[in-house]
């Protein structure tokens, strides 16, 4: 009869669990150590704050560099990042390479030509391709601290040597020069003559003209420098003497075209425009062939009179009659004589035009001038009362720019910046009431008449008779 199966005792079991833990951890190990054999773990970088970059191998390479180390000169174009590719075989090991030799790894460039730096004995990367691993580096992330290179200037230049004949080698032992008594009587000696010069302001150079033959020759000759220093006070005339003021400048243009007042005796004796150069003579064709389009022009003076080189006259328009013994001129343009010959025209060039200038046009004598541009004082009560004599026939509605003429001058003291309101008297249900209708400016006073332009204007209907005051006078 076949016995029964028996379980397995206890014991049999722990023993082959204890194998077979054993057998595992063999297994696993001898995987490992092949694993290593075959694969090479790669360097991971880690990024610090402030820049720096931390190796897995820091502590290894400190290990290796403690136990043996050397020197290394610091050349031109060198870098952190190289040296510490050729020395430990990997740039990303600069941080240590600088650590170690107490460099600053953060801001400007810490290598410097000439610096020595401590590190190990064999270099893992040989000269030939130490150029290469320092010119390419295989991270992006890498300050530029670590590639910035060691320039050849970054080291103070030693001092160059004195030559023998240098002022330095020449005054050894010397003294100052005594001073000279000069010949002449009255006349001071060198450093008397050089004070007294300093204090007449002058800026450098030799004491006297004796002085500056002698420097001329091998003796010492006394120089003196003076320097110049002006207070606030002096420093702010010599400003303004080179500056120019700043005066207004004249309104030009408004005083050239101003109408003003002519007698019929002043027409008699007016000169006139021939032609322009090059055109026919004066004759009854149209505009186009009358007016006056090029600079130069022949021009005929008065009878009894020759006009003169650099002379300026006015042409103007007909003038239009305000009386028998009035008449208002208007400007066209300003003319100056450039050529005066005998027995043929002279002959002007148009410098300025405010019209239509054409052949035919009567010439007077350019008188004179304008007014600078000064800002009127306000008055509390008007001191001149007059009226609107005169408009411009051709202006069919007077406004801004517009001139006219006022019934006063500078008989009453009117004069050329004054300023006059322009009243409308008040209607039949109330004839005290004024209304004001604009503001005019004078541009040109004469004995009993003067020019002015309006500048503002309240209402219209600007005409001749509307009443005028003065508001503000010229300073």
């Amino acid at each position: 009869m076949r016995a029964a199966n028996q379980p397995p005792s206890s014991t049999a079991v722990v023993s082959n669990q204890v194998h077979f833990s054993v057998y595992r951890i063999l297994v696993a190990r001898l995987s490992t150590v092949a694993l290593l054999l075959v694969w090479h773990p790669a360097v991971v970088h880690g990024q610090e704050a402030g820049g720096r970059i931390v190796s897995v191998f820091d502590t290894t390479v400190d290990q290796v560099q403690d136990a043996a180390t050397t020197t290394h000169v610091v050349r031109a174009g060198e870098t952190l990042w190289g040296i510490a590719a050729r020395y430990f075989g990997d740039g990303h090991q600069w941080p240590t390479l600088a650590r170690r030799n107490r460099l600053a790894i953060t801001g400007p460039a810490p290598l410097q030509v000439g610096t020595k730096l401590t590190v190990p004995v064999s270099p893992v990367i040989r000269q030939a391709k130490a150029a290469v691993v320092a010119a390419a580096p295989a991270d992006s992330t890498v300050p530029s601290v670590a590639l910035t290179t060691a320039g050849e200037d970054t080291l103070p230049s030693p001092a160059p040597a004195r030559p023998a004949g240098s002022l330095s080698a020449q005054t050894v032992g010397k003294a100052n020069a005594a001073p000279r008594a000069s010949a002449g009587k009255g006349r001071l000696p060198a450093k008397a003559a050089a004070v007294a010069s300093a204090r007449q302001g002058t800026r450098i150079g030799l004491v006297d003209l004796e002085a500056q033959e002698a420097s001329r020759k091998t003796s010492e000759v006394e120089t003196v420098f003076h320097r110049d220093l002006p207070d606030a006070a002096e420093a702010e005339r010599r400003t303004r003497a080179v500056l120019r003021p700043n005066a207004p400048a004249p309104r030009q243009a408004e005083f050239d075209a101003a109408p003003f007042v002519v007698s019929p005796s002043d027409l008699v004796k007016a000169g006139s425009i021939i032609r322009r150069i090059g055109s026919a003579e004066t004759t009854e064709s149209g505009y186009p062939q009358r007016a006056i389009v090029t600079d130069q022009i022949e021009v005929r003076p008065p009878a009894g009179v020759t006009y003169s080189v650099g002379q300026r006259l006015v042409a103007v328009t007909t003038p239009a009659a305000v009386d028998k013994q009035t008449l208002i001129a208007i400007p066209a343009g300003i003319v100056e004589i450039v050529r005066v010959e005998a027995g043929k025209p002279a002959v002007a060039v148009l410098m300025r035009q405010s019209g239509r200038v054409e052949q035919g046009q009567r010439l007077l004598p350019a008188t004179g001038a304008s007014a600078p541009w000064l800002t009127a004082q306000k008055i509390e009560a008007p001191d001149v009362k007059t009226s609107v004599r005169w408009i411009d026939p051709h202006e069919l509605q007077p406004t801004l720019q517009s001139f006219l003429m006022l019934a006063a001058g500078s008989t009453q003291g009117v004069k050329a910046g004054d300023e006059f309101g322009l009243y409308r008297s008040g209607t039949t249900e109330q004839p005290a009431r004024e209304s004001l209708v604009a503001t005019v400016r004078v541009v040109r006073s004469e004995v009993a008449w003067s020019s002015a332009v309006i500048t503002r204007q309240y209402q219209s209907d600007i005409a001749v008779g509307l009443s005028a005051r003065r508001v503000a006078k010229a300073p």
